[in-house]
């Protein structure tokens, strides 16, 4: 591939053409190299404008023809059929030594259109085997002859008998069948044969051209995706650093595969690119625009309710929103708050009724407590009215003008005592000597005890001097003395 060839291919070279020969040459060199029309189709489909001069060029991947007397790009080089095809010094010498083995023909539905001089349509074969039809009614009026002790060998006789004869007709005409049939169908098979290998030639090339077009458009839709992925990548960063996007919304930006379709210009990738973003962004607002009234019909409706908004799942209607939209999912807040409530009340009218039960029981229970308390204490006061009848009349001790305690010949009645209240907390220890006989120590004893029981604060123990020796610490004298211990 000389440098022309390559700068054709690479966008940097216009052939100029003045003849059909020279466009059907550079043609088929571009079809070779794998080159498409701007609609996407093979670049033998460019149909031959005319005899007027005009240049082919590559451009934007795509080839295409202008006149030759309008202006090109700078970066383009015209040259003419000749040079375009001049070889390289290392293809001269290849050529020198090649051998034309054949000469070049146009693959062309003219080349490749079969002609075949078909058998007219009711020629038959030309024989006597329609006279051998008219025997078979005689021949098989054979099967009904008598076979007996006298003839049957008459029948298998060898050469002569009517058994081995009909077989032996039989075996001549299937020969023959079989003779012309070989002679039809062999020249058909050879027929057929060569057709195959042309069919076969020719699928095969399809096959091999389509699936390099298919590599080649792969490449070139390779190509484009990053281009115009780079593109739309580009695009995103800015409406993120703007604010005018979130990157959870830009995310779901979708490439459409038909972008890398030859039929979309660029122009309309852009368009359709910016549709998706607004699309995409007027999403997001309405998407955050739906979350805000959710948020305030869950709060509003919890208000007005008197129940706890914590009870309402946020998460579950956010997803809800996707699929059922504002108004149903609305309506299913206030459902759910209405069940709520309802049942909020259903409980606390059941506990109301729970301790309005428990009330009731409870002042049964008081009532028949305070009755039998009365009961009770109209026994006591009976029992106590008898007891006091009973008992003999109690004397007053005084104190001065003070009664200390009532007495009687076996119990002594006296008042508790309470601490008055700015003397609470106080204790005091005093220290008395008692002299008496035993049933006044027993008598006091009693009343220290009693004391003791009814006043936490009380207590009491008895002194007692006991003898005892003690040395002295720095003398080391050995004297006795009278000890107090308290039992």
């Amino acid at each position: 591939m000389n440098e022309f060839q390559s700068g054709l291919l690479n966008e940097l070279v216009a052939v100029k053409i003045t003849t059909k020969e020279e466009f059907d040459k550079v043609i088929n060199f571009l079809s070779i190299n794998n080159c498409f029309l701007v609609n996407g189709e093979p670049v033998v489909k460019l149909t031959y404008p005319g005899d007027k001069a005009f240049v082919i060029l590559k451009q934007d991947n795509a080839i295409f023809w202008q006149p030759a007397n309008q202006e090109l790009d700078e970066r383009y080089k015209v040259v003419n059929v000749i040079e375009f095809f001049r070889p390289t010094e290392e293809e001269k010498v290849v050529e020198a030594k090649a051998e034309v083995i054949e000469e070049h023909v146009d693959i062309d539905e003219k080349h490749l259109s079969l002609e075949v001089q078909k058998r007219p349509a009711n020629e038959a074969i030309v024989s006597n085997i329609d006279e051998m039809v008219k025997l078979i009614p005689a021949i098989e009026a054979k099967k009904g002859v008598v076979v007996d002790e006298k003839n049957y060998k008459d029948f298998v006789k060898a050469k002569t008998g009517m058994v081995p004869l009909y077989r032996s007709y039989a075996k001549k005409l299937e020969t023959e069948r079989k003779a012309v049939k070989k002679a039809y169908i062999e020249p058909y098979q050879e027929f057929e044969a060569k057709v195959n290998k042309v069919v076969k030639a020719l699928n095969d090339t399809a096959s091999v051209v389509a699936e390099n077009v298919d590599v080649f458009v792969q490449k070139q839709k390779e190509a484009l995706r990053k281009e115009r992925q780079a593109a739309i990548d580009q695009l995103k960063e800015v409406l993120i650093s703007r604010k005018m996007i979130s990157k959870e919304y830009a995310d779901q930006f979708v490439f459409d595969e038909k972008w890398l379709n030859a039929s979309t210009s660029k122009k309309k990738f852009e368009e359709q690119v910016e549709a998706q973003f607004n699309a995409l962004m007027e999403k997001e607002k309405n998407d955050k625009l739906n979350l805000e009234m959710v948020e305030k019909t869950i709060i509003n409706s919890c208000l007005i309710a008197n129940i706890d908004e914590k009870l309402i799942s946020r998460e579950k209607y956010q997803v809800l929103l996707a699929t059922e939209g504002l108004p149903k999912v609305t309506e299913m807040i206030s459902d759910e708050v209405d069940n709520i409530k309802k049942q909020s009340q259903a409980v606390a009218q059941q506990k109301e009724a729970e301790l309005q039960h428990q009330k009731e029981e409870f002042e049964k229970k008081q009532k028949e407590a305070e009755l039998q308390h009365q009961k009770e204490l109209e026994a006591v006061k009976k029992q106590v009215s008898q007891t006091v009848e009973n008992q003999p009349k109690y004397t007053p001790i005084k104190r001065g003008d003070e009664t200390i305690a009532n007495v009687n010949d076996k119990y002594i009645v006296t008042e508790i005592k309470q601490t008055p209240e700015k003397f609470q907390g106080r204790t005091w220890k005093k220290t008395f000597e008692f002299e008496g006989d035993l049933g006044a120590l027993q008598m006091l004893n009693r009343y220290m005890d009693v004391i003791k029981n009814i006043n936490p604060t009380f207590n009491f123990g008895e002194v007692k001097l006991t003898e005892k020796e003690l040395s002295d610490p720095q003398t080391g004298v050995v004297n006795k003395y009278n000890v107090k211990e308290i039992n």
